[in-house]
């Protein structure tokens, strides 16, 4: 147990929510008004990750398809608007992180750090009922460099000014570990999301059920 953690952060997608049925129905809905094939659910571990632009990135390359770059700004509006109307229809919870959440209220800032959209993020959060647990929600605003840059997570260090080493980064792909590490903080990689790390990449500890975030605070 370490007394001195005063903040922790946590990625969502993969992380808290289990959210790539509905990420994917998305991502195929782009698809199919562009008259390409469904990718099937199999696959989702593959592509979530690194914001709409990305995943839409992935999509057509698993295609094999020529993706025209002056496109992706309308791909990527019709990805936010399906998504949007539909981000919570088929999202879950994580096992156990209501009462991970409801633990940790009560001992230190909980802040969420992900590339999805702000206003998205707030709304999951909202539909799902856990955005009360928040002290800060911090999601892409276009401006600040996605993760795996530093900037995001560093704006949660600013924001309640503590320093890395007092802060717990909870994610599950390098795009939670690699700035986690960069900055000092303490990283934890949890395996049953959609992310993998290679191997090169040590997270500071693993787990395969959130509730054992205990054993930290």
């Amino acid at each position: 147990m370490n007394k001195n953690f005063k903040c922790v952060i946590f990625d969502l997608d993969g992380t808290l929510i289990n959210s790539g049925p509905d990420l994917l129905n998305s991502l195929n809905y782009v698809l199919a008004q562009n008259n390409l094939q469904r990718i099937d659910k199999n696959v989702i571990g593959n592509l979530v990750g690194g914001g709409a632009e990305a995943m839409i990135k992935k999509g057509y390359t698993h295609l094999n398809t020529y993706l025209d770059k002056k496109k992706i700004p309308f791909l990527v509006n019709l990805f936010i608007n399906h998504y949007s109307k539909n981000c919570t229809k088929e999202t879950t919870l994580y096992d156990g992180v209501l009462d991970i959440l409801k633990f940790l209220k009560e001992k230190t800032f909980i802040c969420l750090c992900t590339n999805k959209k702000q206003f998205l993020a707030e709304k999951i959060l909202e539909e799902l009922e856990i955005k009360k647990f928040f002290n800060y929600i911090l999601g892409s605003d276009g401006k600040t460099p996605l993760k795996p840059e530093i900037e995001m997570p560093k704006k949660c260090l600013d924001k309640f000014q503590v320093s890395a080493n007092q802060v717990v980064f909870v994610g599950d792909s390098e795009n939670d570990i690699l700035p986690a590490k960069q900055l000092g903080m303490f990283s934890v990689h949890v395996t049953y999301g959609y992310g993998k790390l290679q191997e090169k990449i040590d997270s500071d500890l693993v787990i395969e059920k959130i509730k054992e975030l205990r054993k930290i605070f």
